[in-house]
């Protein structure tokens, strides 16, 4: 990151990032605090919208665990265009039924 910095922005601004404490707690706990505000805002936009519709799509990671990524299409008024996020990516029990998959997703929207 350092090095990155010194390239695009030079040597001043390289040396103010020497002197961001990078310890292990510290960037996850940014992580999730930008986590956390990015769902608190996604949320928010989809409050305003009139219209929403979800998309669900059941997928396999390389371990072979079920997953469930649901996808959010909203219209953002505050920017005037429709928009499309991924609203959660969860891990489907063994058992992938109809019900579960509603379970899971409804947990998540509650």
């Amino acid at each position: 990151m350092i090095a990155a910095c010194n390239e695009v922005l030079g040597q001043s601004a390289s040396s103010k990032v020497k002197d961001i404490p990078l310890s292990n707690d510290t960037v996850e706990r940014w992580i999730s605090d930008i986590a956390e505000d990015t769902e608190t805002q996604l949320f928010e936009k989809i409050k305003k919208s009139k219209f929403y519709a979800l998309q669900l799509d059941e997928s396999t990671d390389i371990q072979n665990n079920n997953i469930l990524l649901t996808y959010v299409r909203y219209i953002d008024y505050d920017e005037s265009d429709m928009k499309e996020h991924i609203l959660s990516v969860s891990e489907l029990p063994t058992h992938t039924s109809s019900s579960e998959i509603f379970k899971l997703l409804n947990g998540f929207i509650e």
